[in-house]
């Protein structure tokens, strides 16, 4: 009997070293070697759009993306950050605030199977985050789950498949779209360090 609870408990140890990361918020973390495609510190690569599919999405961003000192301020001893800033919310369907870049610094992530980005969320409510992509010469729609963000600071994980990559050797675009539900005051989301990780 001792022995077969042994095995059990060895098994259980295997399978907790050897989990593989997945999409979600502060869970398992890559351990192969990252690529950092943006920390905010030396260029500016990710732009904000507006939500063109609803019925605020002309009036839901306030400003550009911004990654000037008074606002990365916000986030104490993290450096340069992307911040996000988005006007009041007055309705009540779901609206998106949303990065995006098509001039990234390493366009072929057939190599990397995870993407990781912190994250602050400084308001007193959850915002749902979800990477998209689009790859190769139709600009082919890819996208993740889309994880809750509580409020403060988190990392999320992106498992990059073809779901989410659908052409991995050629994505031309990729971005966050930060959904909010409900009615919210004028507010910001921030992001930092967007790093891929290899497969191996």
């Amino acid at each position: 009997m001792k022995k077969i609870i042994g095995l059990l408990c060895a098994a259980a140890m295997t399978f907790t070293v050897f989990a593989a990361p997945k999409t979600g918020v502060d869970g398992e973390m890559p351990t192969t070697t990252p690529f950092v495609l943006d920390d905010f510190e030396e260029g500016m690569y990710m732009i904000a759009v507006r939500d063109g599919w609803d019925a605020f999405g002309n009036v839901f961003m306030k400003t550009q993306f911004s990654t000037e000192s008074k606002t990365a301020k916000s986030w104490t001893g993290k450096g340069n950050c992307g911040v996000l800033e988005y006007a009041a919310h007055p309705g009540s369907s779901s609206q998106a605030a949303i990065y995006e870049c098509s001039d990234m610094i390493e366009n072929n992530w057939k190599d990397y199977k995870y993407m990781t980005v912190k994250v602050n969320n400084p308001n007193d409510y959850p915002v749902s985050m979800q990477l998209f992509t689009k790859t190769g010469s139709n600009y082919q729609w890819g996208n993740t789950d889309a994880p809750t963000v509580e409020p403060g600071e988190h990392t999320v994980v992106f498992l990059l498949n073809s779901s989410s990559v659908a052409i991995p050797s050629k994505v031309l675009q990729f971005g966050f779209a930060f959904y909010i539900s409900g009615k919210v005051p004028e507010s910001n989301i921030m992001i930092d360090d967007i790093t891929l990780w290899t497969k191996k």
